[in-house]
């Protein structure tokens, strides 16, 4: 019996000491791990605060803030390899500014996104002037074509029949948006699946849809250029089927053409919606506003950015700024090599080249890494799976 109640004694001691061991190694995990959490969000504020800084030296153009803020950073093996490319001077800069901003912690910033809106707002209002509509030109108006300064284009009774009566575009906001440009860095990018899952998926110029791993199956809203109907399409002089056959993947989409920007564009534009009309697509056909582009470079001019005209990539990004809380960029790269030195073409579909000075694509992608440093939009310059 004596031996029974010391052995008894024994286990409880040792559970009381193995309870103790337990505390203290639980206490001793807790505290390193809350050791951890707090450098990883002070690692993280850091971050964020020197990516704010790299906003302001980027917007202010302070070289020399720039310069310092390259010495502190370990990117200079990647910033060597973009010397060798055949490149101006300002767009080494703006690769060199996009390798010191993908080092930065992104974090969506609510203030800066809502100031975006409330100024493209007060000066553009897309939900009111992006598709000209009954309502903002109506029967005897003339619209003054943002590309052709001087010309008017009087509102008759033919162009009234093709507007409808209001825009499309409400002024509720989208939660996440996906604007989908068309450059090569997104061949071979597996970001499908993530650009289906946004509420409003962009694109422009119907561009081929049959790389759906890399681009995805879904589209709200697609961009028709004149130039796309004029040199593709044969102007719509002869067959009609192929431009159709062409709309067949964009079937639930909005398009928008921007047929008012240039006297003669015109009739493009009302021989494509006379097209669409024929195979049942017609009530989705809308002309992009020439006043809203107008207003639309007036506000970026302002903000440093002077190309002869703003790509359509630009103009419905700044849409987006409009209309959504959360925005993804994919497929805009405007450079020759992606960022491991590899050659990709100027398409995800071929490598046709755009008219030389007619945008200026490097300095609106300084913009985008701009905002994308300040927290308004995010950049997918790589794989997505």
């Amino acid at each position: 019996m004596a031996f029974i109640r010391v052995m008894s004694f024994g286990l409880r001691l040792g559970k009381r000491n193995l309870m103790l061991v337990f505390c203290v190694v639980f206490l001793v995990s807790l505290t390193l791990l809350l050791l951890k959490t707090g450098n990883r969000d002070q690692a993280r504020l850091q971050g964020l605060a020197k990516c704010r800084e790299l906003s302001q030296l980027l917007e202010t153009k302070n070289l020399s803030g720039i310069v310092q803020f390259h010495k502190t950073a370990n990117e200079e093996e990647q910033v060597l390899v973009i010397k060798k490319w055949k490149l101006q001077m300002k767009d080494k800069m703006i690769l060199e500014h996009l390798l010191l901003t993908k080092e930065c912690p992104w974090e969506a910033n609510a203030t800066a996104v809502a100031q975006y809106r409330a100024e493209l707002g007060k000066c553009c209002n897309a939900s009111f002037w992006l598709a000209v509509t009954q309502e903002n030109a109506p029967l005897g108006s003339n619209i003054s074509p943002d590309g052709n300064k001087g010309q008017k284009l009087p509102v008759n009774a033919e162009l009234t029949s093709l507007l409808p009566e209001r825009s499309p575009f409400p002024e509720s906001q989208y939660r996440r948006c996906a604007v989908v440009g068309n450059g090569g860095i997104l061949k071979n990018s597996r970001c499908g699946v993530e650009i289906d899952q946004a509420d409003l998926v962009v694109r422009f110029n119907l561009p081929p849809m049959n790389f759906s791993e890399d681009v995805g199956t879904k589209t709200s809203l697609v961009t028709m250029n004149p130039s796309i109907i004029q040199n593709k399409y044969k102007s719509l002089q002869a067959q009609r089927k192929p431009f159709a056959d062409a709309l067949q993947p964009y079937r639930d989409a909005l398009f928008l053409i921007p047929a008012l920007s240039f006297v003669g564009h015109g009739v493009l534009g009302y021989r494509a919606v006379y097209t669409m009309e024929d195979f049942g697509l017609m009530q989705q056909a809308f002309f992009l506003n020439p006043r809203y582009l107008s207003t639309l470079r007036d506000y970026w001019k302002k903000q440093g950015l002077k190309p002869q005209r703003l790509s359509s990539g630009f103009m419905f990004v700044s849409m987006a700024l409009e209309f959504c809380e959360h925005i993804t960029l994919y497929g805009f790269w405007p450079f020759p090599h992606d960022l491991a030195d590899q050659p990709i073409s100027h398409h995800y579909y071929d490598n046709r080249l755009p008219k030389a000075g007619f945008h200026s694509m490097p300095s609106e992608f300084s913009h985008y890494l701009s905002m994308y440093a300040k927290g308004v939009l995010r950049l997918r310059l790589g794989k997505c799976q």
